[in-house]
């Protein structure tokens, strides 16, 4: 008896020590894990972002003056050409402003060419004035010649008298006649000067009259400048359209009253061309530096679920809009609608096409998510701590587990680029643990029957 159990526990030891080591040995042996080849395909990376549709060019048509809507020539929908007139508002105070404004004119017009005129004749004043100083010039000379004559005439006179030659009346009449001709001289002189100060004082008049010639000059076109804003308010009265396209919305009635303040009050809003529709979608700041011009764009709308528009990203405004703490950038996209399907203020639900790349190897994005376990986690903790931000370490079940890196390139919610590494197609990267490996069975989990027989037999 004491034999059969010696021999029994000769047996169960060694079979119990072995069964133990199995149950309690490394995570590497007990854990099953799920695998994923690694495949040759293709990887797109987008951003998804919502904006609102509008017309390529939009233009806002108001009222410049205030007045009354008399007429209107256009409504919704409406196809209207560059210099069609859309809207008229009633004229009648503008038009008494241009006729105000053309009678103002005239009287400054008038009162100019009265100037005109006396300019006119002072300068005729002025011809006779000089003529006179002439003729007063050759009036003096020929009194002095007079009184040149008289004072020689008097003193052969006198020496004639004193010679008792001539009586005294004779001497007294030579020099009266002497003293008349002085007399004479000095009134052609007075009248010399007088001639001079008419010619100062008419220079003195052409000159007050030559400044207010420049002033009604100046008037004139002060009531010019008035009459033309009279004019152009007038015109104003008459809004047309400032370019080729669709009235898209009317905001007026006929009767109404429009008040030109600091805004032109809004009448019309016109598109361009509904061909040529825009995008205006937030992209946000951590998605930015992955959008580029002339990336496409593809983009639904809820008014057609099941079909997809293509478009192109004409520009990335530097611009930050800021709300609620987050920042985003507007991307404007522009987007063709040959089919008029698309209207203006429809949502578009966006997704930017960032990169898409053919035929590149590529590994599952759960690869990022497997955790490992026991010595196989301290082992993958070693190595990446020592990796740069854009390498990855991938395990791969070949035979046992093996932990590899790989140079990532661009990945998204399915796919990462595998750009350079120890990693060929074809290979198993492990993505996850714990459930049935990728012929069905547990990899690890327990001995099969064949296993237990050659533990026991080497026992």
């Amino acid at each position: 008896m004491k034999k059969i159990l010696f021999a029994a526990l000769i047996f169960l030891l060694p079979g119990g020590a072995m069964i133990a080591w199995y149950f309690t040995g490394s995570s590497e042996r007990r854990n099953s894990f799920i695998t994923e080849e690694a495949s040759i395909g293709d990887i797109r990376t987008t951003i998804s972002a919502t904006g609102s549709l509008a017309a390529l060019t939009t233009v806002e048509v108001g009222s410049q003056i205030s007045g009354n809507i008399l007429q209107l020539n256009a409504d919704y929908n409406d196809r209207v050409a560059a210099g069609q007139m859309l809207a008229q508002l009633d004229p009648s105070t503008y038009e008494a402003q241009v006729m105000q404004a053309r009678a103002n004119l005239e009287n400054a017009i008038a009162t100019l060419k009265t100037s005109e005129a006396q300019v006119k004749n002072l300068q005729a004043s002025m011809l006779t004035a000089q003529a006179e100083i002439q003729v007063s010039k050759a009036n003096i000379r020929k009194a002095e010649v007079m009184v040149e004559e008289a004072e020689r005439n008097y003193r052969r006179i006198k020496e004639l008298f004193e010679k008792k030659l001539v009586s005294a009346s004779d001497q007294d009449q030579a020099m009266t006649s002497f003293e008349s001709q002085k007399a004479s001289l000095e009134g052609t002189r007075a009248q010399h000067e007088s001639a001079k100060a008419r010619v100062m004082a008419i220079e003195a008049q052409l000159e007050a009259e030559n400044f207010r010639i420049e002033g009604e000059k100046a008037r004139v076109k002060q009531m010019e400048a008035q009459l033309n804003i009279a004019q152009i308010n007038l015109d104003r009265t008459k809004i047309y359209s400032p370019i080729d396209g669709v009235v898209i919305s009317r905001e007026v009635d006929v009767g109404q009253t429009v008040a030109a303040s600091l805004q032109a009050p809004r009448l019309f809003i016109i598109a361009q061309d509904l061909r040529e529709m825009q995008i205006d979608t937030a992209v946000d700041e951590a998605d930015i530096g992955q959008v580029k011009q002339g990336q496409t764009v593809n983009f639904t709308v809820d008014a057609y679920r099941n079909r997809s528009f293509t478009g192109t990203i004409a520009q990335v405004r530097l611009s930050p809009v800021e709300t609620s703490n987050v920042v985003t950038y507007s991307v404007m996209v522009n987007v063709k609608n040959d089919d008029l399907l698309l209207k203006p203020g429809m949502t578009a639900n966006v997704e930017i096409i960032a990169a898409d790349l053919k035929n590149v190897l590529r590994i599952p994005a759960k690869a990022l998510y497997f955790k490992a376990t026991g010595r196989m986690a301290e082992k993958q903790s070693e190595i990446t701590s020592s990796l740069a931000t854009d390498t990855l370490p991938v395990w791969v079940k070949s035979g046992k587990p093996e932990l590899r890196t790989i140079k990532m390139g661009i990945s998204n919610d399915e796919f990462i680029e595998v750009l350079s590494g120890d990693l060929k197609e074809g290979e198993k990267v492990i993505i996850g643990s714990g459930g049935e490996g990728e012929n069905g069975s547990r990899e690890g989990g327990f001995f099969n029957t064949r296993s237990l027989r050659r533990a026991t037999r080497r026992m």
